[in-house]
């Protein structure tokens, strides 16, 4: 019986990585034969460090009425191409991408920083006016000229000064109107391989042509996999019914880490990354991008729902996603390799191939200080202990009257583990 590739790549990581990162979850084994009788009492005794997991989550997630001010920032772009181009507004679609589009979008670490709004603008235009990509990219460049924007590989960046974010705007055209000679000198590349109904063609500046991408589709991507249930346990409102006796009320954000785990553990695993780089355990220029950590962990997910792999708790889960997680890159004929799961032949690791394996070698030391920390997280028992040492790994001030809130500690870089060699 043949299985998925995420199932194959789960299946490959559970192979080479090392045991659980805290022989504390093991501990729970033996303590459940003892004094657990259920999946339900298990669920209950992870509340110290879902609680504090999930305060962090809270803390570093956007709020709404920040990212609010987007919808009229898309509406004015909106205007100024429809102004300044001769393509009518019924033709243009601005939709956001990226972060805020799979809902993992994060606060930074230092206070005040600004934060990227991704968006995607498909235009419907003729065949004729895509057989020049770079005319319709500098076209859209000079449209928006009156909003200062800066052009990048793929996108324009518009700064929008008098708001808490930035836009990261790229235009694209609908896959299906990029002419049939253009599209076979795309090949390999142009082909989507998932979610083919919402492929786009962006331009690729140093290339000057047209290249596929499907952002909606990798949103959908991370929609899809995270409402597949990994948690062996009954809905929170069973739980509610005998509260009294469990002498534990329900919490909100627990169901939030039930039925977003996925989302949690990028989110998560993003600050912790953001943090290594303000505690200079690794550098800015060579950090993990958010893309390969979201198709990582989503892959991840994926595969072990794949092989109807199942946890007690969010926790355990977060444990897991973490151990697989550097086992999951590939490395095929001496390159390192993360695939987008929606465009057929395209590495989002492509660049760890061409820096003499730096962005690889902060990759790893950021998956081993993050084992390191969740091991000493979950080491300890004691609910308060718990909550400092969540505050002090994902920066998060401490509550009023409690310091400064980001104390000072040494985050450990052990011996990067290798990668995958890649499937038989």
């Amino acid at each position: 019986m043949s299985i998925t590739k995420s199932a194959a790549l789960v299946n490959y990581a559970e192979q080479a990585k090392p045991a659980r990162l805290t022989k504390s979850l093991d501990s729970f084994a033996i303590l459940n034969e003892r004094f657990v009788t259920n999946d339900r009492e298990r669920y209950l005794r992870y509340n110290p460090w879902a609680q504090a997991l999930n305060a962090a989550n809270l803390h570093i997630t956007v709020r709404e009425d920040e990212i609010s001010a987007a919808a009229s920032a898309y509406q004015e772009v909106a205007e100024h191409l429809a102004a300044n181009l001769s393509w009518p507004p019924e033709a243009i679609s601005i939709r956001t991408q990226g972060s805020v589009s799979t809902k993992t979008l994060i606060r930074s670490p230092m206070g005040g920083e600004k934060f990227d709004i991704d968006a995607v603008c498909e235009v419907d235009i003729s065949r004729v006016q895509a057989a020049n990509p770079m005319g319709f990219f500098e076209s859209v460049g000079r449209a928006l000229a009156e909003l200062e924007a800066q052009a990048k590989r793929r996108c324009w960046n518009i700064p929008f000064p008098r708001q808490p974010f930035y836009l990261e705007f790229t235009p694209s055209v609908p896959l299906d109107n990029v002419p049939a000679q253009t599209l076979a000198t795309m090949a390999p590349r142009y082909r989507a391989s998932r979610y083919e109904r919402t492929a786009l063609a962006v331009v690729d500046t140093p290339t000057r042509n047209w290249k596929t991408s499907n952002p909606a589709g990798m949103s959908q991507w991370v929609e899809d996999t995270s409402k597949r249930s990994l948690i062996r346990v009954v809905t929170m409102e069973a739980y509610a019914k005998d509260e009294a006796r469990a002498s534990v009320s329900p919490v909100p954000d627990q169901t939030v880490e039930i039925t977003d785990t996925l989302r949690v553990a990028i989110r998560l695993f993003k600050r912790h990354r953001d943090m290594c780089v303000r505690r200079n355990v690794i550098e800015a220029g060579v950090k993990p991008i958010s893309i390969i950590i979201v198709t990582l962990l989503t892959t991840c997910y994926e595969g072990l729902a794949d092989l109807n792999r199942s946890f007690v708790h969010p926790v355990e889960l977060l444990d897991e996603l973490a151990a697989l997680m550097p086992h999951l890159v590939l490395n095929l004929d001496g390159k390192h390799r993360v695939d987008n799961p929606t465009v057929e032949g395209e590495n989002f690791a492509e660049k760890w191939n061409d820096d003499d394996g730096e962005r690889y070698r902060a990759f790893m030391t950021w998956c081993d200080a993050l084992s390191a920390d969740l091991k000493t997280i979950l080491a300890l028992t004691d609910p308060q202990e718990i909550s400092k040492r969540v505050r002090e790994v994902f920066g998060i001030p401490a509550p009023s009257g409690g310091g400064n809130g980001l104390p000072s500690i040494q985050i450990p870089a052990p011996k990067a583990t290798p990668a995958s060699r890649g499937l038989a």
